[in-house]
């Protein structure tokens, strides 16, 4: 009911319950509130917040308030394996479900589950048939909230480079719609997902589409404090150079540099995209 949390955030605070409550509620009800007994709606949870001077993102935070789809424990481990028999396995079994109940947020789960088999062996179990149910689904997208931009950049490389560069479009035209959440996640989760799509474009082949996403994406105003971004997709652009001429300098260069000023989890990031996209083209 998330009222204790408030009673806390109150008091550390030193402001009494009739401070915090007056002209909002009764006494009795915020003191219920804070003792989990009653719920509030949401216009007086806001007002109580403005009282106590929290943002409703902070108090989210704050209350570790992060409401999530149940998924059950098989399908967490096996999105967060490399075990691909034990992943191949619950995917066989999710999409069975998927298939019985035609529920979106089971094919949500299925995808999700392909998309990691996918980013080990580059192979997609996504049936045809539900690969165009996914794509309709997120076409049907209207608010690219944190909900629909964690499942783009879980599902991203199951997608046609078409839909791709559609949705990663939409997600750049919903940008301030984004920024407007004030939340700096939701900003992270777009940009990680465009630059996956990016780099689901390159394995396709497709650099026509690679190059005017990543166009788009430098148009992005970013914070400051947002550096690894650029560097990432900086990064991506010399590595087209590469693959189009063979030349590996420019990419290499960037890899050095980063390790030089001491950024190596976006170094580490880099290499290993260099390298499976080495691979993939036999370079």
């Amino acid at each position: 009911m998330y009222g204790h949390e408030f009673k806390q955030l109150r008091q550390m605070q030193e402001i009494t319950q009739k401070q915090a409550c007056q002209g909002i509620c009764s006494e009795s009800k915020l003191s219920r509130w804070e003792n989990d007994q009653t719920e509030i709606d949401f216009t007086t949870a806001i007002k109580l917040l403005e009282r106590i001077h929290v943002t409703s993102h902070e108090f989210m935070g704050w209350s570790n308030f992060a409401p999530k789809p149940e998924i059950n424990q098989d399908v967490w481990h096996a999105l967060n394996s490399n075990d691909v028999p034990f992943i191949k396995r619950i995917t066989k079994k999710q999409l069975k479900i998927y298939h019985q109940t035609k529920n979106k947020f089971d094919l949500f789960i299925a995808a999700s589950l392909c998309n990691a088999l996918y980013a080990i062996e580059r192979k997609n179990y996504l049936p045809a048939l539900d690969q165009k149910r996914l794509a309709s689904n997120f076409s049907k997208v209207k608010i690219w909230s944190e909900y629909y931009l964690s499942l783009f950049g879980s599902c991203v490389l199951l997608l046609e480079p078409r839909m791709i560069y559609g949705l990663g479009m939409n997600i750049i035209h919903d940008l301030d719609h984004i920024k407007e959440a004030n939340t700096t996640y939701d900003l992270q989760v777009a940009l990680g997902g465009l630059g996956d799509a990016v780099i689901k474009l390159l394995f396709s082949h497709d650099f026509v589409r690679a190059k005017k996403l990543l166009k788009s994406i430098h148009q992005i105003d970013l914070p400051q404090y947002m550096t690894f971004f650029p560097l990432i997709f900086n990064f991506l652009e010399k590595t087209i150079i590469y693959l189009e001429t063979n030349n590996p300098t420019p990419a290499l260069t960037i890899i050095n540099n980063l390790k030089e000023m001491n950024c190596l989890q976006a170094a580490k990031t880099c290499v290993n995209i260099f390298e499976d996209l080495s691979k993939a083209y036999k370079l």
